[in-house]
């Protein structure tokens, strides 16, 4: 093949490559939104909009309900754009529909998913209750701390530390998207306690935690940083002499793994 030929195959292949890479890096843009206040009927909230690969500088629009522009911003570098919005709790949940639009100096404009503000703030049920419980001992004597967080649902919620019983020991309402976080002092024998996350559509528990004792001749087995995990046990009813498998097991501060005797109920 001739050197015209072998020029004009070059040409055709980088023609590819750029319509292929054009392909590959089409704008796509991001909604999100961050709780700031929380109020009877309406709640302050932070809108972002980001489209990360398309060229600057960027005009960023908060579309509402009918593509209604609320908002505008014009971004010249890659960073995101932040819109603050009161949003209010209107009779219809269409009315409360966001989404971000990105439009480049080419005039191309690309729009993100649309954001149902009614069902992620009034609407949607708590899902996914972590709880964390951790032995600390912070120089005043051991003490069990709790985290307790869910990955989604509507503000507000609260947050409560419940015994086996149902007895509510401790209460919260963090700041949305914020975990609750209880101490309390090991009580004279062992405790069974859990996570209780409910807003106004549902209520969720994590499983119960056996809390280990604290009196004074067991407390030589908690020194040490005492920075691990206790692990959840879960209730074991029993009316016939444990076996070996059937034994509880708890890990604590310095890494030694102890065995207890699960409560029998």
């Amino acid at each position: 093949m001739g050197l015209p030929g072998l020029l004009c195959l070059a040409v055709l292949a980088a023609s590819s490559f750029s319509k292929a890479q054009e392909e590959e890096i089409t704008p796509v843009v991001s909604i999100a939104y961050k709780v700031l206040e929380v109020f009877p009927k309406g709640r302050r909230v932070l809108i972002t909009c980001h489209a990360p690969q398309a060229p600057p500088p960027i005009t960023y629009s908060l579309c509402g309900t009918k593509n209604i522009e609320v908002a505008k911003k014009v971004v010249k570098t890659h960073e995101p754009a932040s819109f603050n919005l009161n949003i209010t709790l209107k009779s219809s949940p269409d009315l409360l529909t966001y989404f971000c639009r990105a439009a480049t100096t080419s005039g191309a404009h690309v729009d993100s998913a649309r954001l149902q503000m009614y069902w992620e703030l009034w609407s949607k049920p708590v899902s996914e209750l972590r709880a964390n419980f951790t032995l600390r001992d912070r120089g005043s004597g051991p003490r069990v701390e709790i985290s307790c967080q869910v990955s989604s649902g509507s503000p507000p919620i609260t947050y409560s530390l419940v015994g086996k019983d149902g007895q509510v020991h401790l209460q919260q309402r963090p700041r949305h998207g914020q975990p609750a976080n209880f101490s309390i002092l090991p009580s004279q024998t062992s405790d069974w306690f859990q996570c209780q996350a409910a807003n106004s559509v549902n209520v969720q528990h994590s499983a119960l935690t056996l809390v280990p004792p604290g009196h004074d001749q067991k407390m030589e087995d908690w020194q040490g940083p005492l920075e691990s995990p206790i692990f959840a046990l879960l209730p074991y009813r029993s009316t016939h002499r444990l076996s070996e498998e059937e034994l509880g097991v708890f890990r604590i501060g310095n890494g030694e793994v102890r065995r207890c005797k699960a409560a029998a109920m």
